[in-house]
């Protein structure tokens, strides 16, 4: 009989432990800590994943997840569905959207979908160039930082009007051009959606151009001149005054005065005035497919 120290023993104890069955629990374990490509992973508890990625956030039934995995987070190349029935594909990276992807949001019935924007993604907020499609057939596509249209950008009304130019945290302000659907145009300076600063607006009706100082939305001392005249023109314009021709004395010094005074309201604070302008939606934060 071998005792239980002989080298005999000792073999016969590897051999069973590399034939005995891994404990499930191991299996489990092992499985749960996701890395490289795998098949869709389905959560169905109430505290595991946020929309925006973090790991800890209250989330009902239906959220599912297909694609790449890296140090058990969602990482290279994958397609994530929300609760809300809302689809991103595009790259990840620990964690959350980075990258380029694509996002659809839920409309109508039978769960169709329809895409909303197209683009760069940081830490799961649109950044860098992208396309948002919002409703009734209106887009934007320019620059994104931090999930606000920042930088250059073109943005297509419902009504057809068309603006180029640039924008800061969602706002158009700077430089850009509105061109309107009736043959409208303005070019020149913008603040915080409204018209400010220098600029030219040319009246499509009436084939007359106003180039002067423009705040909160409104002309305020400048040029008008006429341009040259506008074949479309169903009618002339008809006269609206009987009065005589008057001319002032000293023109320039008028003018000057005033641009003078233009600028000088342009300096007040931003507090100070009304901030009521046209109204974008907010694209910050967790998307509801209903505001677009």
């Amino acid at each position: 009989m071998e005792s239980p120290s002989s080298p005999t023993r000792g073999l016969e104890d590897e051999q069973t432990m590399r034939t005995r069955p891994e404990p499930l629990w191991r299996h489990h374990d092992r499985k749960a800590m996701k890395s490289g490509q795998r098949g869709t992973i389905y959560w169905v508890g109430k505290q595991i994943l946020a929309e925006d990625g973090s790991k800890t956030g209250k989330v009902e039934k239906g959220a599912s997840y297909h694609g790449e995995w890296g140090d058990n987070q969602k990482n290279g190349y994958g397609v994530q569905i929300f609760p809300t029935g809302q689809k991103y594909e595009g790259q990840w990276r620990d964690g959350a959207r980075n990258g380029e992807g694509t996002l659809w949001v839920p409309f109508g019935k039978a769960g169709k979908l329809r895409k909303l924007y197209v683009g760069g993604w940081k830490d799961d907020k649109r950044h860098g160039r992208g396309t948002c499609f919002f409703k009734e057939g209106q887009f934007f596509q320019g620059d994104w930082n931090q999930g606000k249209m920042q930088g250059q950008g073109l943005l297509r009304y419902q009504n057809g009007d068309l603006y180029i130019g640039e924008w800061s945290h969602g706002l158009r302000s700077g430089h850009g051009t509105l061109t309107k659907a009736n043959g409208d145009c303005y070019e020149g300076l913008w603040l915080n959606d409204k018209k400010e600063g220098s600029g030219s607006y040319f009246y499509a009706e009436s084939g007359k151009v106003f180039v002067g100082e423009w705040l909160d939305d409104l002309p305020k001392a400048g040029i008008y001149t006429q341009a040259a005249s506008n074949p479309e023109q169903a009618s002339a314009v008809p006269e609206t005054s009987v009065l005589p021709v008057l001319k002032l004395k000293y023109p320039n010094e008028v003018l000057e005065e005033a641009l003078l005074a233009v600028q000088d309201m342009q300096r007040f604070p931003l507090e100070s005035r009304s901030d009521e302008g046209e109204e974008f939606p907010d694209l910050d934060g967790p998307i509801d497919s209903e505001d677009y």
